[in-house]
C-alpha cells in the first residue's frame, strides 16, 4: 500500500466511509453467521438479503481501499511505540481482511454460474464458471475470514479504540 502524504487526521470522508462500512460489515458479519445455524428456508432468505447486501458492501470496500491508498495512513507519531505497531498492523490486517471478503463472497457466486441478485432490483454477474477449481478455495477462504479473523480483528479493533478514548487521550477521530 502506497505511503501518500502522512498526517494525524482521517479525512471527512474517511470517518464518514469508516462508519457506513463498520455497519455494512456488522450486518453482514451478523447474516452470515445467523444463516449458519438457521433452517433451510430461512437460510436461503437471509442469504439473499447477505449476498444482495454484499453488492453495496463491495462498492463501501473498494472505495475505503481506494481512498486509504490514496491518503494513506495517519502516523500516529504521538503514541507508544507498542500502540503505533499495533495500530500500522491493525488497519492494514482489518482493510485486507475486507478486500478478500468482498473478493472471494462474489468469487464462489461467480465460479457456480450465480449472480449476485440485488433485492431483486438487478444481477450484478461475471461469467467464471470456466475457473470452477477455483470455487471451493474461494468459499473456504470467505467462511475462515469471516467466521475467525474478521471477528477476532473486530474485537481487537474496539479494545484499541477502547484503549484509545478510556486511556486518558483527549483527541476525537477528527483530531487523528
Amino acid at each position: 500500500m502506497s505511503e501518500t502524504p502522512r498526517n494525524r487526521r482521517y479525512s471527512g470522508m474517511s470517518i464518514l466511509n469508516h462508519w457506513i462500512t463498520a455497519l455494512l460489515v456488522t450486518a453482514m458479519l451478523t447474516l452470515g453467521l445467523t444463516a449458519r445455524d438457521a433452517p433451510d428456508a430461512a437460510e436461503d432468505y437471509i442469504m439473499f438479503i447477505h449476498v444482495a447486501l454484499g453488492f453495496f458492501v463491495l462498492l463501501f470496500v473498494a472505495w475505503r481501499t481506494v481512498v486509504r491508498l490514496r491518503e494513506g495512513f495517519p502516523d500516529n507519531a504521538h503514541a507508544d511505540a507498542l500502540t503505533r505497531i499495533g495500530a500500522w498492523w491493525m488497519h492494514r490486517a482489518l482493510l485486507a481482511v475486507l478486500v478478500l471478503l468482498v473478493i472471494t463472497g462474489p468469487l464462489y457466486l461467480f465460479t457456480e454460474g450465480e449472480g449476485m441478485k440485488v433485492f431483486g432490483w438487478f444481477t450484478f454477474y461475471i461469467p467464471l464458471e470456466s475457473i470452477k477449481l477455483v470455487h471451493e478455495p474461494a468459499e473456504e477462504v470467505h467462511k475462515a475470514l469471516a467466521v475467525y479473523a474478521l471477528p477476532a480483528l473486530l474485537v481487537v479493533h474496539l479494545l484499541g479504540a477502547a484503549r484509545h478514548y478510556l486511556g486518558g487521550r483527549r483527541e476525537t477521530p477528527a483530531d487523528l
